[in-house]
């Protein structure tokens, strides 16, 4: 399967469950893994047979800033379900959505949750 990375997309939002994390809210991060047939784009060079990164990461943005999530699991679940319902070329695709300034007393690069889907996985589109 070809793929798309998308590496460190950085949205502001406001999920977390203290309530200082929802009300100044904080930087996430995420990558994603794309899988997608690329075969035609590659062939043609036409922008029109590819997935648009530009439309994939507006579309992430928009899920994060919509709603309020307690869980980054919950938060990456939603923006996994919401690209395979906006973008049906999409077959596989891994979500790492980091949370670079838990507030855990201690000091650590990130926290992150990995979800993996195809779709023909139950539950997706």
């Amino acid at each position: 399967m070809d793929k798309i990375l998308i590496q460190d997309l950085q949205v502001y939002a406001h999920h977390g469950v203290a309530e200082e994390e929802k009300t100044l809210g904080q930087m996430f991060t995420i990558c994603l893994e794309i899988g997608v047939d690329l075969d035609q784009a590659a062939k043609t060079d036409d922008l029109i047979k590819t997935l648009s990164y530009a439309d994939v990461c507006n579309e992430v943005k928009k899920v994060l800033q919509k709603k309020s999530y307690n869980l980054i699991e919950a938060t990456a679940m939603h923006t996994l379900e919401h690209l395979f319902h906006t973008f049906p070329c999409i077959e596989q695709l891994k979500i790492v959505l980091k949370k670079p300034w838990a507030p855990m007393g201690h000091h650590l690069e990130y926290t992150a949750v990995e979800l993996y889907r195809s779709r023909g996985d139950r539950n997706v589109w």
